[in-house]
């Protein structure tokens, strides 16, 4: 009894009050002196223009894209306007809105660019963060995306564009099955379509989204979910290390953290296991898995992540491109004739519609540009590190020059560079018009400049599926749905970005389309 009366009183002299307030006092004084140290010319990233506050901490940021929910990318825009072209947004990461600097940060293949963990954090734990995606070296991720992308190349995704289609057409007849019994959400509609087209594509079986009575469930619940738990996961080590480490403890993290790490770890696991029991359909998963019993397990995990990927990249992002098309040819009706005459003049209709063909109409091509630079695939920043060189930067009038460090992490915003009043006169107007040379004929020069998908080396692997996908769907809707369709209680504020959850958000929340067919 001594002995543990001992043990007791030596525990409270080790752990008395004073000692844990000296504890608390030189944790403070050393972040303090991390983020003096952040802010003196003894920091590689000093000279670079910013609010002193984002150069100390990364708590500036966290308070805006975790505190105030995905609106650090509106700060950030107004850095710019009053530092310039080349801004220091956090203590390691600068930020550039000049579109000309865009094939320098992203470079392709043949030049280094290595992905920031810190941004990757938005991921959090489970398979997503092992991912192709989730990969921090150019090495690393170039091999991971090697063995994918030759199921996504341009060739591949045409031999099954008439799956593509019959989804579309599934999808469209199932809108005019609605007349006359009210508004439904069209963005809801093509998130069913979406994620059919992306789990045949992958798995080969479909969701079963479209086939339901409704439009809910669809997979942008779960989607959701990931995306309110991102910017957590970036900024809070504690619950991502606790869901990597300890998936048990996800219960009690949140429901929305719940829900990914259920759909990341049963749900999408239970899909690949179906493809593997018919390897002969040549889907991804069962032609990738076409040796099961050789996998290990860090490979089935890292696999199931990759499902959960195209799901999350495939999904959500089409839909809302699909879903602004929608929008603005029923608010704007003379966009909508100039789609048909468009359609008419090259002799497309309903019965005989082809990803090849309606990609050579150049009004509803430039439409549909109009659409991706208004609703990108993702809305918040991405960085890329040059690894093995520094960055040289001049701006056009030559005011603005800068040598950015090797290793130094710096980005750019889809919804910054989308919005330069240079490159896109108004860029509040939807004014497909703009990327029309005087000829008429596209301005591919100007399709350059998007980053819909992002660029180089590290681009979206699954972009000529989506364009399949945008081509086909947005034809039928044109066709067949937008003649018999009207808005119900929607305005331009339902698809205008206010902030960012990986995707754009509106002042409501996720954007929102409601129609009603007559």
């Amino acid at each position: 009894m001594d002995s543990q009366s001992g043990l007791f009183d030596s525990f409270k002299s080790t752990f008395s009050l004073s000692s844990i307030v000296w504890l608390i006092t030189l944790w403070i004084v050393y972040r303090v002196s991390i983020a003096l140290y952040n802010i003196s010319p003894l920091h590689p990233l000093y000279r670079f223009p910013g609010p002193k506050i984002s150069g100390a901490t990364y708590l500036y940021e966290a308070y805006y894209d975790w505190w105030l929910l995905g609106r650090y990318g509106k700060v950030i825009a107004r850095m710019h306007q009053q530092y310039g072209p080349i801004v220091r947004i956090n203590p390691d990461e600068l930020h550039c809105s000049d579109p000309a600097f865009t094939d320098e940060i992203y470079a392709g293949p043949g030049r280094v660019r290595d992905k920031w963990q810190h941004q990757l954090n938005t991921g959090g734990a489970g398979p997503v963060s092992v991912t192709g995606f989730s990969t921090v070296p150019h090495e690393l991720h170039r091999a991971r995306k090697a063995s994918l992308a030759k199921f996504f190349s341009r060739q591949q995704v045409t031999k099954l564009e008439n799956e593509v289609h019959d989804f579309a057409q599934a999808t469209m007849n199932k809108m005019l099955a609605s007349a006359g019994k009210g508004a439904f959400n069209v963005k809801e509609a093509f998130n069913c379509f979406t994620a059919d087209v992306m789990s045949q594509y992958a798995f080969g079986e479909p969701m079963g989204f479209v086939a339901q009575e409704g439009w809910e469930p669809n997979f942008a619940s779960w989607v959701n979910s990931f995306f309110k738990s991102a910017y957590t996961m970036r900024h809070n080590t504690l619950a991502r290390k606790t869901a990597q480490f300890m998936p048990f403890m996800a219960d009690y993290l949140g429901k929305d953290i719940q829900t990914v790490l259920r759909i990341m770890n049963v749900t999408i696991p239970g899909y690949i296991n179906e493809a593997l029991k018919n390897p002969d359909n040549g889907r991804v998963f069962a032609v990738m898995m076409s040796d099961p019993e050789a996998l290990s397990e860090e490979q089935r995990y890292r696999f199931s992540g990759e499902g959960f990927n195209f799901l999350l990249a495939g999904t959500e992002t089409t839909a809302a491109t699909l879903t602004v098309f929608t929008y603005w040819l029923l608010a704007k009706p003379h966009i909508y004739q100039r789609i048909i005459s468009d359609l008419s003049n090259a002799k497309i209709d309903i019965q005989h519609l082809k990803w090849v063909k309606i990609e050579k109409c150049p009004y509803f091509w430039a439409t549909l540009q109009e659409c991706l630079r208004m609703m990108p695939g993702v809305s918040h920043r991405s960085a890329r590190i040059a690894r093995e060189e520094d960055l040289h930067y001049k701006s056009a009038d030559g005011k603005a020059e800068w040598v950015i460090p090797r290793g130094t992490p710096i980005g750019m915003t889809s919804m910054i560079n989308h919005w330069n009043t240079e490159l896109f006169p108004n860029p509040d107007d939807f004014a497909p018009e703009r990327w029309l040379l005087p000829d008429g004929q596209p301005n591919h020069q100007l399709e350059k400049k998007l980053i819909a998908f992002g660029k180089g080396s590290r681009s979206c692997v699954g972009e000529n599926l989506a364009y399949c996908e945008l081509y086909i769907m947005a034809a039928f809707m044109a066709l067949g749905v937008i003649p018999r369709a009207r808005l119900v209680d929607t305005t331009v504020e339902d698809i205008s970005y206010d902030h960012d959850l990986i995707v754009v958000q509106t002042k409501k929340g996720s954007i929102s389309v409601r129609i009603a067919i007559e």
